[in-house]
């Protein structure tokens, strides 16, 4: 059952505002779109990574009409090779290529496509990662490159854009919710505290406590937060 934060429809944190949720190939997504629908957001998913630029504008035009704006798009972008673990030692370059380089395009066309939305009027954009990027994993060396290079093109964006209006921050959630398959990898034990449960004993829900921070993200209450990286993991990574 979804616990999150009950929101009464006129006060509801997005009511009124549009939402994007841009998460292909990761169930992730349908999970938050949920849980911006509970805080009032008019919300629009897009299933299928773009293979250029104009494709990403295509796919973001489209939703935008679809939803009537784009106050807040949500992101998160991984091939099924970023998520797959590999030895170091092992990774040819058309797998680097395909987990880290592909995806990374991926997201840079949705940004860009996403400034053509939102440069005349403002809004956020959240991008969301595994929380383990802020620490490394055994195995997942492609994916942690990724999310952290994704990270530092949220910051950059954010300086770039903020001129605009524009607001883009980071969030990290547990490896597990970014993707169920990563249940079963190799991620470091936390040091002072041994093997999971993380502090708060859970890892926080997608569709929930995730969604709440988002949608928190989206709101005006949020409007002096940007180039930000928020850990949603239960306590499991206290940085930075």
């Amino acid at each position: 059952m979804v616990q999150g934060v009950a929101q009464d429809a006129d006060a509801a944190l997005l009511a009124g505002r549009c939402a994007i949720v841009a998460m292909p190939g990761l169930a992730l997504g349908a999970a938050l779109a949920r849980g911006l629908r509970r805080h009032g957001a008019r919300v629009v998913e897009i299933d299928v990574a773009p293979g250029s630029r104009a494709d990403a504008e295509a796919a973001i035009g489209d939703a935008t009409r679809e939803a009537g704006g784009a106050d807040l798009v949500v992101h998160a972008g991984a091939t099924p090779a970023a998520l797959a673990s590999r030895p170091l030692e092992a990774l040819s370059a058309e797998q680097w290529h395909s987990a880290v380089h592909r995806s990374m395009l991926t997201s840079l066309y949705f940004l860009q496509a996403v400034h053509r939305q939102q440069r005349e009027a403002g809004g956020a954009t959240v991008v969301v990662g595994p929380s383990t990027a802020l620490v490394g994993a055994a195995g997942l060396v492609a994916l942690i490159t990724l999310a952290e290079a994704q990270r530092t093109l949220v910051k950059s964006a954010a300086r770039q854009w903020g001129r605009h209006g524009m607001r883009l921050n980071w969030v990290g959630v547990g490896a597990q919710r970014y993707a169920p398959s990563l249940a079963d990898a190799a991620l470091p034990p936390t040091p002072e505290l041994g093997p999971p449960p993380p502090a708060l004993g859970r890892v926080p829900e997608a569709e929930a406590e995730v969604a709440d921070v988002i949608a928190w993200l989206g709101s005006d209450g949020a409007r002096g937060v940007t180039g930000a990286s928020f850990n949603l993991d239960g306590g499991d990574w206290m940085v930075p």
